[in-house]
């Protein structure tokens, strides 16, 4: 049997064998760190943008999609009324004299920001309250000599903290929700249950940074509920109330404020149409053609 030498392997391939393994470990620990520092700057991104949500129930696990329960036809007038509302007060007031936010859900408008007497306040308020689309107007205008001037992107945030707390949220259908914040203030709109609301409302007035809630939701009992999501899930091409994965449970916010108070909405300009347990039975009328801008008074 002969003895077979084998050459002494060379000191710099000794060493490259013996650091390769640790070279693949700090490649992988350096590809984690810059998905980690990717992932941050993109949930950083996006609170303000409003796509916060998306990304949030994306990352747990899936949540539970709700249907927009309006009618395609009454989503269709509430996006033109409240394109006519806006250009026509941008319009009207471009040299400063208001500074108006306008929010349309279910063919109710609300009127949030400033404006700079109470005379253009009525005015504001007389010009949308005579658009047939209207059904009802809440106007929470506040009267400062410098219309804009309280303005602040802490409203922005706000408002993307409470949908994410909504979209997260088991049993709040988010889908059928509108979150407008003016001045720490968040205004809740939409179609929803008596047990959905108040939920959507607590959850509401104890993030952190809100002042006050104010509920203009128009309310639908149970049966009414499921009626609106199958017929949302068939007819308007959006997704029913099948749940998504696993809903997502309720993200922790620090610093809860849960003495904030609470308040309801404004009356209704016209009276809306109830069922027998005094409900709302539908929402809305059938989709109306929505009128040229008109001129202020």
């Amino acid at each position: 049997m002969k003895n077979v030498l084998l050459p002494n392997p060379s000191p710099s391939a000794t060493s490259t064998a013996t650091s390769a393994p640790a070279t693949r470990a700090a490649r992988g620990a350096r590809t984690v760190r810059t998905a980690i520092t990717v992932a941050a700057l993109l949930v950083s991104a996006t609170q303000l943008a409003g796509c916060f949500p998306v990304l949030a129930g994306a990352m747990a696990g899936g949540v539970l999609l709700a249907a927009d329960r309006r009618p395609t036809g009454t989503q269709a007038i509430d996006r033109g009324l409240q394109l006519e509302i806006e250009n026509t007060l941008s319009s009207r007031y471009s040299g400063g004299q208001a500074s108006v936010s306008v929010t349309v859900f279910n063919r109710k408008v609300l009127l949030t920001g400033e404006a700079a007497n109470d005379q253009i306040k009525q005015q504001i308020d007389q010009y949308v309250r005579g658009l047939p689309n209207a059904r009802e107007v809440i106007n929470e205008l506040q009267i400062t000599s410098s219309p804009g001037f309280m303005t602040t992107s802490n409203d922005a945030y706000l408002t993307s903290k409470v949908k994410t707390l909504l979209a997260t949220t088991d049993g709040v259908p988010a889908n059928s929700i509108k979150v407008t914040t003016d001045k720490s203030v968040v205004y809740l709109m939409g179609v929803v249950t008596q047990a959905e609301g108040d939920k959507a409302t607590d959850i509401a007035r104890n993030a952190s940074g809100v002042a006050k809630v104010v509920k203009a939701f128009d309310y639908v009992s149970d049966a009414e509920r499921a009626r609106l999501d199958q017929a949302a899930a068939g007819g308007n091409g959006n997704l029913g109330d099948t749940p998504v994965g696993t809903p997502a449970p309720v993200q922790s916010v620090p610093g809860t404020a849960p003495n904030a108070p609470v308040t309801s909405g404004a009356p209704a300009n016209t009276p809306v149409p109830t069922a027998g347990d005094g409900t709302v039975s539908t929402p809305v009328g059938s989709p109306v053609t929505v009128p040229a801008g008109r001129n202020l008074p």
